[in-house]
């Protein structure tokens, strides 16, 4: 952040010609992912399939080769959402095993506040 304002500042002192810069579009990380459009969001109320909430209690789950057994916040056909102190990163690849059900693998979808969401593949 601040080496850009810092070559902007530099870059006026010799006289160059500058477009405005705000702070905004330097504290803007310029590796982030682009946010997802209008489209691409969806609401609670929008889900593709139901929830189910207390059906499993446990998963193990297996993330950058170490496995884990993780809290099932809730599940549904299309994926589960975890409570762990892991912290995947979105897209990232993950197995996933819960009593009674093959073992699948999935995306992460989301990452908040010590919960994870995981779409099935």
């Amino acid at each position: 952040m601040a080496h850009r304002l810092r070559s902007k500042v530099k870059a006026a002192e010799a006289g160059e010609a500058l477009a405005p810069v705000s702070l905004v579009e330097c504290r803007r990380d310029p590796h982030a992912r682009p946010a997802p459009t209008a489209a691409e969001r969806r609401r609670a109320a929008q889900r593709r399939s139901e929830r189910h909430q207390g059906v499993v209690e446990r998963a193990a789950i297996l993330l950058r080769g170490k496995p884990a057994l993780v809290e099932v916040v809730n599940a549904s056909e299309g994926g589960i959402t975890i409570a762990t102190a892991l912290q995947p990163e979105a897209g990232e690849r993950i197995g996933v095993a819960v009593e009674g059900q093959a073992p699948r693998t999935g995306t992460v979808r989301w990452v908040r506040r010590g919960r994870v969401g995981i779409g099935y593949d």
